[in-house]
């Protein structure tokens, strides 16, 4: 349960940082901007995945 609970919370995050990204920097910079904030999630994902003993 907790997991679904971490998932929901950096999806919403994930989704909040990229519409700021693309509000902020333009659509343009926003495909580079974007793959620093998807690895950033997989890092979370990785990071969470490794204190749940996954």
């Amino acid at each position: 349960m907790i997991q679904s609970l971490i998932s929901a919370i950096l999806e919403m995050l994930l989704s909040a940082a990229a519409s700021a990204v693309i509000k902020f920097f333009g659509l343009e910079n926003a495909v580079e901007i974007a793959t620093v904030i998807i690895c950033l999630g997989f890092i979370a994902i990785g990071f969470t995945a490794c204190l749940l003993g996954h």
